[in-house]
């Protein structure tokens, strides 16, 4: 509705130059990068710190209308079977409060959660191999990282 009546409007002022910046700019949908930085191995009792690193690699600034404060974003854990051991956010909810976050070109954004390599339900898990994803919520979509692997050494 608002890009129409601006559309409306430069037309009838013969703002074709305005326009085509406007147009362009509308087409192009500014996606954040998403990624999980974790290490790939660690040591059975260790505490791991798990990173979902979300960065603005586009020209322009850009705003991320993100669900809850702290920030809400999970990080789940899953087995090779693709059982789901651990979740960052199992159990609670995120709230409804909006933070914005405006990224310039090139700028990221870091939120660590930790796992101390146990189960929901607080047991150790076994050493073996497991995957780790990420997950930012935001208004009307959530961005995803690709899965990582992660070796726990006895």
């Amino acid at each position: 509705m608002r890009f129409e009546s601006t559309l409306r409007a430069g037309l009838r002022r013969g703002g074709v130059a305005a326009l085509a910046v406007l147009l362009l700019s509308a087409t192009r949908s500014p996606h954040p990068t998403v990624e999980l930085v974790a290490p790939a191995r660690v040591h059975a009792g260790d505490t791991v710190d798990i990173v979902l690193r979300v960065r603005n690699d586009g020209p322009a600034p850009m705003t991320l209308e993100l669900s809850g404060r702290p920030v809400g974003f999970d990080v789940i854990v899953t087995n090779p079977d693709g059982k789901e051991v651990w979740r960052r956010l199992a159990g609670g909810a995120v709230g409804a409060a909006l933070m914005l976050l405006t990224l310039q070109p090139g700028e990221s954004r870091d939120f660590t959660a930790r796992w101390a390599l146990v189960d929901q339900g607080g047991n150790a898990v076994t050493p073996g191999r497991y995957f780790l994803r990420g997950i930012l919520p935001m208004t009307g979509r959530q961005l995803a990282t690709p899965e990582r692997d992660l070796v726990i050494d006895p």
